[in-house]
């Protein structure tokens, strides 16, 4: 479930960790050949465990230009 809810992470959703059950749960099924809706009801503001802990990432310094950004971003497996 922590994979799951890094990855919600970096889709831009910061999700309690039992919200992330759901998306854990489609990612053990396999292949998926249509549409899924993941359902996620708790904000990452409940657990305070995991905003008490320091950030586990770096800042990224970029020329303040697109590219750079967008280099940077794909990098640290970001989509755009």
């Amino acid at each position: 479930m922590r994979a799951a809810q890094a990855e919600l992470a970096r889709a831009g959703l910061w999700t309690e960790l039992s919200s992330a059950a759901g998306l854990a749960g489609l990612r053990s099924v396999g292949e998926i050949d249509g549409p899924v809706v993941c359902v996620s009801t708790s904000s990452g503001f409940k657990d305070r465990s995991v905003a008490a802990q320091p950030p586990a990432h770096t800042t990224l310094i970029v020329e303040p230009e697109w590219e750079p950004v967008r280099r940077a971003l794909r990098a640290a497996g970001i989509r755009e």
